[in-house]
């Protein structure tokens, strides 16, 4: 499911960069098209796809958006809670603990990231609404996560896929669904000199679906 995902992303990427100059005639000639503003800020509330267990994964995310002509610079800070095996697998040697002392626990990964997205309007063609637009974007992180029973912390980098449908509903704001998919490989301090750095790290993973309201100024 994380490769079709990642898939989705790539694609959708390169379609949307590759063919700028079909972009911009689209947009020329669509008299319904509004225009984004310089700055776009975005809320989101994300939760586990599997709506069943909605609310084993949740995350609160702002984003911040700058045009930068063909491009937008994306910066996020994303406060995800979620139950410890839906966010990630029990490396015992890092967490001291077993399986069962995890099951049912929820702990807290904060991240924060900067990387390019791409805002364009091709669903516009296969969609009944107009003011419909798509927006793509990829970007490094940092992560800190805090294991609550444990009472451990860990820290690293990894990387943040986005993909959101939007109707604009005026210049100002737009409201839409988006996807978000969060990877990261996260360690805690060594406890001696010689411990290895996979015996001390987590791989964090989590898809989550949400509500994403932006605003243009």
């Amino acid at each position: 499911m994380m490769n079709k995902f990642f898939k989705l992303i790539a694609v959708l990427f390169l379609t949307t960069a590759n063919a700028h100059g079909m972009d911009e005639l689209q947009i020329k000639s669509d008299s319904t098209y509004l225009p984004s503003y310089s700055n776009r800020y975005s809320f989101l509330l994300g939760v586990n796809p599997s709506l069943p267990k909605f609310s084993d994964v949740t995350n609160l995310t702002f984003s911040y958006g700058k045009k930068l002509d063909d491009f937008w610079l994306d910066t996020n800070i994303l406060l995800t809670n979620g139950v410890f095996n839906k966010i990630t697998a029990n490396n015992a040697a890092a967490t001291a603990l077993t399986d069962d002392q995890l099951v049912g626990s929820k702990s807290t990964l904060i991240t924060f990231g900067a990387g390019i997205g791409r805002e364009s309007q091709y669903f516009q063609n296969l969609l009944p609404f107009e003011n419909i637009y798509e927006t793509i974007a990829a970007d490094l992180t940092y992560n800190s996560f805090k294991e609550k029973t444990s009472g451990l912390s860990f820290t690293g980098f990894g990387m943040l896929a986005k993909f959101a449908l939007s109707k604009k509903f005026s210049n100002y704001y737009s409201l839409g669904t988006q996807f978000t998919y969060n990877l990261a490989v996260v360690k805690r301090s060594a406890n001696y000199d010689t411990e290895s750095s996979s015996a001390r790290s987590l791989t964090m993973s989590n898809l989550t679906i949400g509500l994403d309201l932006s605003f243009f100024l």
